[in-house]
């Protein structure tokens, strides 16, 4: 029997970290929550701000704010700017630069620890990753993860989604999303998408899903704990104590991905990006940021 045929490539994992005891208590990381902003629209700003209110509390972190813009601004006329009422920015440490907006956002990470930049996404489907200047140039240029969310998503974070193609250089980026399930009290949905050991470029110590399994039953638990074990806590460190559930994808990992968001209602939808728009994965990457329903978490893996 094919992985496929078994339910669909749902609910084959069981799900782990419920029964593994009380969270860790280990003193967090100090690491700002920023929150990337310009006049390019409204509503995307608002969102942002939002999502940026709702990791920092998530965090125990305070909310800070980048505005960069060509000509000189007033810290106070920012909302007015912005197209904010005037309290949108109450409690928010802003920092108002003038400059090219994706250098200088890169240049804040670079200088200040920054656990996640959140930038909202504009009207924009014709658009560089049809997310609008300020999030495509964030996402390209910054190596600190970036959460992108639209108007009107709605804005939890119970549930994260994290798709895996099998190959140990996407799960090693993983540390920031499995860290934000934590704090957050999140469970994970891994879902194995693509085909990581076929093609001519097989990365060392990829895995894929068995090509036939005699025995579902006992051979399909195991691959699920052993992909679980080696992809999401060993090499992504993700805490033990975070719930994980695993689940298979049986066809494109674009519409796969989208599906599996909305099938299990995902808060936020995790994309590893690997910095190259031209390539298969750049593809599927840029197919699931234009269309997701949800925020996405962009983690930077590096060549």
């Amino acid at each position: 029997m094919k992985p496929a045929e078994l339910a669909e490539g749902l609910a084959h994992g069981v799900e782990r970290g419920a029964e593994e005891g009380p969270r860790s208590e280990a003193r967090p990381k100090r690491h700002r929550v920023l929150v990337a902003l310009n006049g390019e629209d409204a509503a995307a700003a608002s969102a942002a701000i939002a999502m940026g209110r709702l990791v920092a509390r998530t965090l125990h972190e305070p909310l800070h704010g980048i505005f960069v813009s060509k000509a000189k601004v007033v810290a106070a006329e920012l909302p007015k700017l912005l197209g904010l009422p005037t309290h949108a920015l109450d409690g928010v440490v802003l920092d108002v630069e003038v400059g090219e907006p994706g250098e200088r956002i890169v240049a804040f990470t670079e200088a200040h620890p920054t656990a996640f930049v959140i930038v909202g996404a504009a009207i924009d489907p014709h658009g560089v990753l049809g997310v609008g200047d300020l999030a495509a140039h964030t996402i390209e240029r910054s190596h600190a993860p970036v959460i992108v969310v639209r108007p009107e998503e709605r804005l939890s974070l119970a549930r994260i989604l994290v798709p895996l193609d099998g190959t140990p250089s996407t799960a090693s980026v993983l540390e920031p999303a499995g860290d934000l399930a934590r704090r957050a009290g999140a469970s994970l949905d891994l879902v194995l998408v693509g085909e990581a050991q076929h093609g001519p470029h097989v990365e060392p110590g990829a895995m894929g899903a068995p090509q036939y399994v005699d025995q579902p039953h006992h051979e399909w638990p195991a691959f699920s704990a052993e992909f679980v074990h080696r992809f999401a806590k060993t090499i992504g460190h993700c805490p033990a104590d975070v719930p994980t559930r695993f689940f298979l994808g049986a066809g494109d990992p674009a519409d796969e991905i989208l599906r599996f968001a909305d099938l299990l209602a995902a808060d936020l939808t995790v994309l590893v990006w690997h910095g190259l728009r031209s390539e298969e994965h750049g593809a599927v990457f840029e197919r699931v940021l234009r269309k997701a329903t949800c925020p996405v978490l962009v983690l930077r893996c590096c060549p």
